[in-house]
């Protein structure tokens, strides 16, 4: 294994930060759900339609790493509020079609609108340096954090087209 600077700060101080990203993380979600009545999943799912809409359940179920009937349920909530809707695939009548509807475009801006001034607003008093080192931890999580990157990353100049995280079934 390569080492380096980081090898320099102490494991707990280490478990510490994840510890309070995680619970930061935590509680920025239960904002959510309090403010937009949408969970981290529904938001991911309604992100990954508004960029692929409209997509087979299967491939809903594959991007969220689900069976699916969980990705069913997931969608059924999501329905029931009027945010998505289902239809007969016309290419293959086997297979279902989720489409994001404008309601569910419009809870998605919302939610944006509102992360966004809490970003702005939370970091508006740090150096151009701190700036610069948040913004270079957040680009790099998914390879700090050894976990798959998301793919649809415009913003980074990624020319990749899906949004989730691929895996393996086994």
């Amino acid at each position: 294994m390569k080492s380096g600077i980081i090898e320099t700060v102490p494991r707990a101080q280490i478990d510490q930060i994840l510890y309070n990203a995680m619970a930061a993380v935590y509680q920025f979600d239960q904002q959510k759900v309090h403010l937009f009545g949408m969970t981290y999943q529904d938001s991911y799912l309604l992100y990954y339609l508004r960029r692929h809409s409209p997509v087979r359940m299967s491939d809903i179920a594959a991007e969220l790493s689900v069976h699916i009937s969980n990705a069913s349920r997931a969608v059924d909530r999501l329905a029931r509020r009027k945010l998505v809707s289902r239809s007969k695939d016309p290419g293959d009548k086997r297979n279902v079609l989720v489409t994001l509807e404008p309601d569910g475009e419009q809870l998605m801006k919302s939610s944006e609108d509102h992360s966004y001034e809490r970003i702005r607003t939370g970091m508006q008093d740090f150096s151009v340096a701190e700036l610069a080192a948040v913004m270079k931890a957040a680009a790099n999580l998914s390879k700090i954090l050894g976990v798959p990157a998301l793919n649809g990353d415009a913003a980074l100049g990624s020319a990749k087209k899906s949004v989730g995280i691929k895996r393996r079934r086994p």
